[in-house]
C-alpha cells in the first residue's frame, strides 16, 4: 500500500495545501507557538494514534482527495514524514507513534532544524532498541523565513 502527502506552499497566499492519500498528519508550528499542531481537517483525529483522510493511493481510482489549507506566517516551521517513524516497533511491538513523535518536537521547540531531526531519530532509537530496518524513515524539517 502506498501513502502520499501533498504539501504545496504559496508565497503570494502565505498559505500552505495539503492533500493525504492515507499519509500520516503534518506538523506545523507557529513562530511563537510552544507545542506543535496536526495540519488536519477538524475531527480527523480521535483518541486513538490513528490518523485517517482519504484511501491510499490506487486503492480506488474514482478517489477524490480532499485538500486542507493553512495560513503559514514568517518562521513557520513544518514536519513531514513517513509511516515508517510512527509504525516502527519497540521489543514488544509498541509502535512509536503520533503521540511520541509530536513530544519529541514539542520538546525541541526551540532547536535548528537539524537538531529537530536528530532528537526524532535519537528517540526512535532508545524505543526500538535496535537498527531501524523495519520500513523506510523519511523526514523532513521546512521553515519559512
Amino acid at each position: 500500500m502506498t501513502t502520499a502527502v501533498v504539501v504545496a506552499y504559496y508565497r503570494k497566499e502565505d498559505v500552505m495545501r495539503f492533500s493525504y492519500a492515507g499519509h500520516p498528519p503534518v506538523l506545523y508550528k507557529r513562530a511563537n507557538d510552544k507545542a506543535w499542531t496536526y495540519a488536519r481537517p477538524n475531527g480527523a483525529m480521535g483518541q486513538s494514534d490513528c490518523f485517517s483522510v482519504n484511501i491510499p493511493l490506487a486503492v480506488d481510482l474514482d478517489t477524490l482527495y480532499g485538500q486542507l489549507s493553512i495560513s503559514i506566517f514568517p518562521c513557520d516551521r513544518l514536519f513531514v514524514y513517513t509511516d515508517g517513524i510512527i509504525d516502527a516497533p519497540n521489543p514488544k511491538g509498541e509502535s512509536f507513534g503520533l503521540a511520541r513523535i509530536k513530544d519529541t518536537l514539542d520538546a525541541n521547540t526551540e532547536s535548528p532544524l537539524s537538531e529537530l531531526k536528530s532528537a526524532v531519530l535519537k528517540n526512535l532509537h532508545q524505543h526500538t532498541e535496535q537498527e531501524l530496518i523495519h520500513d523506510d524513515l523519511t523526514m523532513i524539517a521546512i521553515e519559512i523565513c
